[in-house]
């Protein structure tokens, strides 16, 4: 086991656009190296590199019927790992949800489900890369689970997701548990 404080997010450019129930856009997330990392240890928080992860999606929002749906796709372009001298491929990726709103007490729960497919499309690289090309490729789906509870002009959500991975190449395999509060001011 393994805590710690993992890598910092920067999203320096975020543009979206809305028409009627749907919304597009597009955004440049950049995970920074600013979490503890300890080389030759098993596991660490921080991955020890940059990413540079440009990706673009679209949502659908009914809000008469209460049905949300997104799609997003994303090509993340991974720096190497100076303690080990190892550089992972760039990784394209698609994540897609559904879910349904239903009224429940003073906000609405929300049910649905998550899926996403990874696929490294270049070669691992750089003196560490011992195992040669290493090309890693996942996907997982799993169910969803939220409430929003409006406050007035502010809101509170909850999400609670578990997303297990079917179908796994050159990678760790395993299952991702994120519990999620945001509140919106």
């Amino acid at each position: 086991n393994v805590t710690g404080i993992g890598d910092m997010t920067v999203v320096p450019m975020m543009l979206a656009w809305k028409t009627g129930e749907w919304q597009f856009d597009t955004m440049l997330p950049i995970y920074a190296p600013t979490g503890e990392y300890k080389d030759g240890r098993l596991g660490n928080p921080s991955l020890n590199y940059w990413t540079f992860d440009p990706n673009v999606g679209v949502a659908y929002s009914g809000k008469e019927s209460g049905f949300n749906g997104m799609l997003r796709l994303g090509y993340a372009i991974n720096t190497e790992n100076n303690a080990t001298e190892y550089e992972s491929g760039s990784i394209l990726h698609i994540e897609g949800a559904v879910e349904q709103m239903i009224p429940a007490g003073s906000g609405y729960a929300a049910l649905g489900a998550e899926a996403f497919y990874f696929d490294q499309l270049s070669c691992d690289s750089g003196d560490g890369a011992t195992l040669g090309c290493f090309e890693g490729e996942t996907a997982g789906l799993g169910p969803v689970l939220g409430y929003i509870l409006p406050l007035g002009a502010q809101s509170l959500a909850l999400e609670l997701k578990w997303l297990k991975e079917l179908d796994t190449t050159n990678r760790l395999e395993g299952e991702y548990t994120w519990l999620k509060a945001v509140y919106k001011f």
